[in-house]
């Protein structure tokens, strides 16, 4: 229990950046306009579907495109990820992606969109900061970092997230290694297998089916 409060308090505090900026000007870089277009993306697809079937699928999809899953676990994995055979790294991938995917979506709408601001990027070569201020609907003002670095097709994806200073991606590896020193790797795995059949069977009693 004290793991999925852990990661769910974290991702409670990441998932309010998805809201797009629909009345703050913003004198925005490469980076920002690639990075805007997919939160704006997916903002509008569960605005105007809601949390249906095939809107998480689109986000999903999204999501995909904007994150790098790949940098992302292994970052949060840290000095575990030498040790893992190809077969278990990319069963992780897809289980820290899905995870991730899950509270993100389910958090989409609690920031006030009116009060959402691009506050502009730093780049330096392939790497860039992108940087965000949310407003949650209580007035909380929360600083929002995306960290990004160009691809090989030459699109910007994220790999690390700074919410109030703190690194997300970071955050997630402490709590990892900690589990696995305890533990086991095969015991952080279930438990991340754990939370999300918790995520979706929570959607299934909330959700309609989809016709």
């Amino acid at each position: 229990m004290r793991f999925r409060g852990c990661v769910l308090g974290v991702a409670v505090a990441t998932m309010l950046v998805v809201l797009p900026n629909l009345g703050c000007p913003v004198v925005a870089g490469e980076a920002t306009d690639h990075i805007r277009t997919h939160i704006d993306q997916m903002y509008q697809l569960v605005a105007k579907t809601g949390s249906t079937a095939e809107s998480r699928e689109a986000v999903q999809k999204v999501a995909d495109r904007m994150f790098n899953w790949n940098a992302m676990a292994e970052g949060a994995l840290g000095q575990h990820w030498r040790e893992r055979t190809p077969t278990e790294r990319a069963e992780f991938v897809r289980l820290f992606a899905e995870v991730f995917e899950r509270a993100y979506l389910s958090k989409i709408q609690l920031a006030d969109a009116e009060r959402f601001a691009y506050l502009g990027d730093t780049t330096e070569r392939d790497h860039a900061v992108v940087r965000t201020r949310i407003t949650t609907n209580n007035g909380t003002v929360i600083p929002v970092n995306y960290r990004a670095r160009v691809t090989e097709g030459g699109t910007w994806r994220v790999h690390d997230l700074d919410v109030g200073g703190v690194s997300l991606v970071s955050n997630y590896r402490t709590q990892f290694n900690s589990i696995i020193g305890r533990s086991s790797y095969p015991d952080l795995v279930h438990r991340l297998k754990a939370l999300r059949e918790q995520h979706g069977r929570l959607r299934s009693t909330t959700v309609p089916p989809s016709t």
